[in-house]
């Protein structure tokens, strides 16, 4: 379908296609976060069946389902020719080098984020969704052969997927600005925009009570704190840098062997579904642990725990091919970062509160994907505080200064270039 339009046919296109984009972004994200949710939760529907004596093999039932997800992951593989997943690095380097993206490959690595999701591993859920919009944006690209650069339709896909999963408008637009196109572009903004608002509108119908918002973290003010939330941001950074570390050097070196072999997905779920009895915390998305931590009611050994078990399991889950997003496990370890330093100060007679939680959550997560100023709308969106929202910014900015140093601007832009979880 070609269209040779006029400057006014072309602006109305833009805002057609970006409401249309948004529509269908939230449609889709709504889906594969219910249908995430639902597999996730799939053992509250397998207890009852549990009686008596058969109660004891309820420890067995996170091995069974990352088993069982590692099984249909490996001929998922197979079906669509997966050698490599696709995820946001993938939807990035599309628009800066103008390649087309790999539609096929695209779908199916979402479709594998939803099973691992839906068994349980430790992964995230935006990363795929992120990728998935862009390649909507894509096809839709495709459709309208139009003077249009395909990068706005993809710009249009990401900012609703984000916007429909994280309920965010705002940092989504920002986002698919900031870490997509990497300009602001005049022409984009409208269709971005609108596609982010609609979808967002139509989710918030969905999902309604489903989405993950952190209300009254902080009390007050509280700007004693800034000067301990300057300090703790080298030591956020430095995590941030040892996780990507980890989690490249598994990427790198395992992967290639699970594209060709169910052995190492396999073995990465009994691994982690195993010692996920002991910590069942770290296993799945997290977001309720997440809470737990921004509100400070982990004990200190279970935090330090919840940590070291989050970043083995995802290292090893994603490495291993149980594909999924890294968002939100770096928002979890940050967190938990954070919690820790925050009882530290209390120890010292400072009452930090959750503040240095916050702070850790927003500051690794940014520094992660490469995303500090939708990271820090991200924050004010969920937290509704502007003062959580100043912990951030001093956080983030210099989390990721540090982290662009040392190691890369983000996960996806580290010099080999692995899986686009």
């Amino acid at each position: 379908m070609v269209f040779r339009e006029s400057p006014f046919v072309e602006s109305l296109l833009r805002i057609a296609v970006g409401i249309v984009i948004g529509f269908i972004m939230a449609i889709a994200a709504s889906t594969f976060l219910l249908i995430a949710d639902f597999l996730s939760t799939v053992d509250r529907f397998i207890d009852p069946f549990f009686v008596d004596g058969w109660s004891k093999w309820k420890i067995a039932i996170p091995s069974v389902l990352l088993t069982a997800a590692a099984v249909l992951i490996f001929f998922v593989r197979r079906i669509f020719g997966i050698r490599r997943f696709h995820g946001p690095g993938d939807t990035i380097a599309a628009v800066q080098s103008n390649k087309r993206l790999d539609i096929r490959t695209g779908l199916g690595s979402t479709l594998v984020a939803m099973i691992s999701v839906g068994g349980g591993a430790s992964v995230g859920q935006y990363g795929p969704l992120v990728h998935f919009g862009g390649t909507v944006g894509a096809v839709i690209s495709y459709i309208f052969k139009s003077k249009i650069p395909s990068s706005t339709w993809i710009g249009c896909g990401v900012a609703g997927a984000i916007a429909a999963g994280f309920g965010t408008p705002l940092a989504a637009i920002v986002f698919s600005h900031e870490v997509v196109l990497r300009r602001f572009s005049i022409p984009a903004i409208a269709p971005i925009s609108l596609s982010a608002i609609t979808a967002s509108m139509v989710a918030d119908k969905i999902l309604a009570g489903k989405r993950t918002h952190f209300d009254q973290v902080i009390d007050g003010t509280m700007v004693e704190l800034l000067p301990f939330v300057v300090l703790s941001a080298p030591v956020f950074a430095i995590t941030a840098v040892l996780f990507m570390k980890f989690l490249a050097a598994a990427v790198d070196k395992l992967e290639p062997l699970s594209a060709t072999s169910i052995w190492p997905s396999v073995t990465a779920a009994l691994f982690c579904g195993l010692l996920g009895i002991l910590v069942p915390g770290a296993l799945g998305l997290g977001i309720d642990v997440i809470a737990d931590l921004l509100h400070d009611n982990v004990a200190i050994t279970a935090v330090v725990v919840l940590v070291l078990a989050k970043i083995i399991f995802t290292t090893v889950s994603i490495g291993a091919g149980l594909h999924g997003g890294i968002f939100l496990p770096a928002m979890f370890i940050g967190a938990g970062v954070g919690c820790l330093l925050g009882k530290a100060a209390t120890a010292f007679g400072v009452v930090a509160g959750t503040s240095l939680s916050l702070a850790g959550m927003a500051a690794v997560s940014a520094a992660v994907f490469g995303a500090p100023i939708s990271t820090v709308l991200i924050v004010l969106e969920f937290t509704r505080s502007y003062e959580a929202t100043i912990f951030s910014i001093v956080a983030v900015t210099i989390c990721t200064l540090i982290s662009h140093q040392v190691y890369a601007p983000s996960f996806f832009e580290r010099k080999k270039t692995g899986s686009g979880s």
